[in-house]
């Protein structure tokens, strides 16, 4: 995860990028709600793929490029 500049913590709002690591999946959040909506997403994905194989990140570029502009929707 990277926090951006419009970051308080302490009013208890994020915003940055956040990764993914097995899947490849990055997404930019904007407030608090996407980021934990996302990390909600990736775990319901987790638990239900137990057992499944790990994906390479370093595979096509262009395939990552378009993984990188998925946006969680409102």
């Amino acid at each position: 995860m990277q926090l951006g500049p419009e970051t308080r913590p302490a009013e208890g709002q994020f915003e940055g990028w956040v990764e993914e690591v097995d899947s490849c999946t990055e997404v930019r959040f904007r407030s608090t709600e996407e980021l934990l909506k996302f990390l909600a997403q990736q775990f319901d994905l987790a638990m239900a793929s137990k057992g499944e194989t790990h994906v390479d990140c370093n595979q096509n570029p262009i395939e990552k490029r378009v993984r990188r502009r998925k946006r969680i929707s409102p």
